[in-house]
């Protein structure tokens, strides 16, 4: 699909805005919606807000994850998961080129339960954003994107594994790397339905007295009353909402 238009509306956004923007809140921007992200900061009162919105949100999701993967946008070192258009993205809002997104960046492929975790997350990867120079994303950049857009989207983090066809230890896995890489990722939209906000509170505490990094000690305190899997999604919810 040829997407040359798309990609300099994003750009034209970019550079009216002046600030790195996430990856929700800029598909917002784009889609002209508004959310207190948008206001907060000014994006529901430029020019371009909404330039997109002949499109919807799963459109320009894919394009944006494109034109991170091919280069034209990178994130800001300063700000986790912040956006901001790369010289080569300036360099094509001056001079747009052709840019075509390609049949397996619109629909990701089913996974094959035989395939490895990493073989089975590259195909199905959600936030991690380094590409090459070659401009396609590296193994480890498509590790992420499913995941990220099941979690944009709020679906459930059990069904996202069943329908990908993977463990639910692999999720958890994902989720503590993009921690440990200082990705906020928010998930009480599910850990509020299976844990329970009495429960992540006594779970907090438990870290508050362990620290988050004690894992095992948090297990054999609580081991008996919380499967592994709910002391775990308590610790990636803890550490998020301790991110400085």
């Amino acid at each position: 699909m040829e997407a040359k238009e798309s990609l300099q509306k994003l750009a034209t956004a970019m550079l009216e805005a002046q600030t790195p923007i996430s990856r929700q809140t800029l598909i917002e921007y784009l889609t002209g919606k508004v959310t207190s992200e948008t206001s907060e900061l000014g994006l529901d009162e430029l020019e371009s807000f909404g330039i997109g919105d002949s499109h919807d949100e799963d459109y320009w999701a894919t394009i944006i994850d494109a034109a991170y993967e091919k280069g034209y946008l990178k994130e800001k070192s300063t700000r986790n998961d912040a956006l901001v258009l790369s010289a080569e993205g300036k360099k094509f809002h001056k001079k747009p080129t052709s840019f075509v997104i390609n049949e397996e960046d619109e629909e990701t492929p089913a996974p094959d339960p035989n395939n490895t975790e990493e073989d089975i997350i590259s195909m199905t990867g959600t936030t991690g954003r380094a590409a090459t120079k070659a401009g396609t994303a590296s193994g480890h950049a498509q590790q992420f994107i499913k995941l990220i857009r099941a979690i944009d989207r709020k679906i459930d983090l059990d069904e996202y594994a069943e329908t990908a066809g993977i463990p639910f230890t692999n999720v958890l896995d994902s989720l503590e790397e993009m921690v440990r890489q200082g990705r906020k990722v928010e998930i009480t939209y599910f850990t509020d339905e299976v844990i329970g906000n009495e429960d992540m509170s006594e779970l907090s505490d438990c870290f508050d007295e362990y620290g988050a990094a004690n894992l095992d000690k948090v297990l054999n305190e609580y081991g008996d009353v919380y499967s592994e899997e709910e002391i775990r999604l308590a610790r990636v919810v803890y550490m998020v909402r301790h991110m400085k």
